[in-house]
């Protein structure tokens, strides 16, 4: 079901009207080939919701919970009305398991920091909701496209966010995955330990970035060579730093 939906968003991110807003922020973001890669796409809100509909199942949307009735009872009596679980986080991409098999989707808002506060919306990314398949803290996001650059150089870049990984793959630093936060989890490890015991932590240049090292450090640094990589000043993340200067990432190091 979830390859349907990937699919037939990508589609709409391509040719519905609707989605240009979507389209010119990826744009501006990533070249095409990094889309396509990535598998990006246009999930529309419940206005637009039968262009969808009419490629897939409203039933399976329904399944996954990405789409819900909500009934509430006021003055106005009884009600209900249906929600769209990507309402306000329309631009959406797969999250893949180490196999490549799709488990869960990730919607992103367009909205900047003050609009998402004036309307509620707390977070700029959502993920699909937890299953048996998903488990935010027992996947790596970009391990199924990385795994072999991980193999080959015998090391591996960790970030936090699933920009950060295309980004770098976009400008060829392909060793690298996303925690999806700023902490790793002892699954997670055990995973990364399967490639390679060489692990270099790139989170953000920020408070929680720097109490994440510390924390993984604490957790793993006695089973594996771990030590912390550092993006020049001002830059916060690696999507910034190659956003703003499309220059080879040089990092100073700073031993563990």
């Amino acid at each position: 079901m979830l390859d349907k939906i990937v699919e037939s968003a990508r589609y709409l991110l391509d040719n519905f009207p609707d989605a240009r807003e979507c389209k010119d922020y990826i744009n501006s973001r990533l070249n095409q080939e990094s889309q396509e890669l990535f598998n990006f796409g246009y999930f529309p809100g419940i206005q637009n919701l039968n262009v969808l509909t009419d490629m897939v199942d409203e039933e399976n949307l329904r399944k996954l919970k990405f789409l819900y009735t909500k009934y509430i009872e006021d003055t106005m009596g009884p009600r209900s009305y249906p929600i769209c679980y990507f309402e306000h986080h329309p631009l959406i991409m797969p999250y893949r398991n180490p196999y490549g098999e799709i488990v869960a989707l990730v919607g992103r808002s367009l909205l900047n920091d003050d609009e998402r506060a004036a309307q509620g919306i707390k977070s700029k990314y959502k993920n699909t909701q937890e299953t048996l398949a998903f488990k935010k803290g027992n996947l790596l996001f970009g391990l199924y496209e990385n795994k072999k650059h991980i193999l080959d150089q015998n090391c591996v870049y960790l970030v936090e966010g699933q920009f950060d990984v295309i980004k770098s793959v976009e400008m060829g630093f392909k060793n690298i995955v996303a925690l999806g936060t700023n902490s790793m989890t002892p699954y997670q490890f055990s995973v990364i330990s399967r490639y390679t015991d060489n692990i270099f932590l790139l989170l953000d240049n920020d408070v929680s970035g720097e109490n994440g090292r510390k924390l993984i450090v604490s957790k793993f640094g006695k089973l594996a060579n771990i030590e912390n990589f550092y993006l020049p000043y001002p830059y916060k993340d690696i999507d910034e730093y190659f956003t703003k200067t499309r220059e080879e990432f040089v990092p100073f190091v700073v031993r563990v």
